[in-house]
């Protein structure tokens, strides 16, 4: 399965004492924090790629930087320290330690193996319309490298997703405060409710658009409503 989405050194990891690693969410953060985990690997490569994503596109890629580096007689594969962080996949050149390439996690949008080869590997990153392919060939399997950038990648977005559900629901407090607010103290009433016990400001259904609530047009809206991003659609009956 690939991974799209939806990565001055500690240690090296190998495939068995993977299944050994706390995989939790602590434990983790702590394995890619910082300068993260390091790989022995040769550089094969980088090739300009037409798009994003894709299994063929990933695999042509491959073998078109194979061939161009069989065919330099006489000149090895740059032997490379590859790092993956939180800082995304950084690559080094192990006998001088200078930085050669550093892609950021955002840069990156997809993770494919060598169907022929299963000590190399390659992603795509780059921008619209600038994308490169980068082929590495790992010292030992690319298995490893492969579930550290899946786990670095779905890390990163469940973290994200609960800071931005914390974000909404703050606002929707926020949000809630200023409705009642507005009830109670500049409309002078109390909220009102009806016989089923409901509040008297609620948001329909029809009114939600992918979690956006928009205020009615035929009520006015008082600049405390305003306020609030997240537009609640509030409904008062008067006695």
């Amino acid at each position: 399965k690939h991974t799209s989405t939806p990565i001055q050194y500690t240690h090296t990891t190998h495939i068995d004492n993977r299944e050994r690693q706390d995989r939790s969410e602590a434990g983790l953060i702590r394995r890619f924090k910082g300068d993260g985990v390091r790989y022995k690997a040769k550089l094969i490569g980088l090739d300009e790629v037409t798009a994003a994503r894709g299994d063929k596109l990933c695999q042509d890629s491959m073998m078109k930087l194979k061939v161009t580096a069989g065919r330099s007689k006489g000149v090895h594969k740059q032997k490379v320290l590859l790092t993956v962080s939180f800082g995304g996949i950084k690559i080094f050149d192990e006998k001088s330690g200078v930085l050669q390439h550093h892609h950021a996690v955002h840069e990156i949008s997809y993770i494919a193996k060598d169907i022929t080869d299963h000590r190399a590997f390659g992603y795509v990153c780059g921008k619209e319309g600038n994308h490169r392919f980068v082929a590495i060939k790992t010292a030992q399997s690319a298995e490893p490298v492969i579930l550290d950038l899946r786990d670095l990648f779905q890390l990163i977005y469940d973290i994200k997703q609960r800071e931005e559900m914390e974000k909404k629901a703050q606002k929707d407090k926020q949000c809630e405060q200023a409705v009642y607010q507005y009830i109670v103290f500049e409309a002078g009433h109390e909220p009102i409710r009806d016989q089923s016990e409901e509040s008297i400001y609620q948001v329909p259904t029809s009114q939600q658009k992918e979690g956006v609530y928009d205020v009615p047009k035929r009520h006015p809206v008082s600049p405390a409503l305003c306020a609030c991003s997240v537009g609640l659609t509030w409904l008062i009956s008067w006695p």
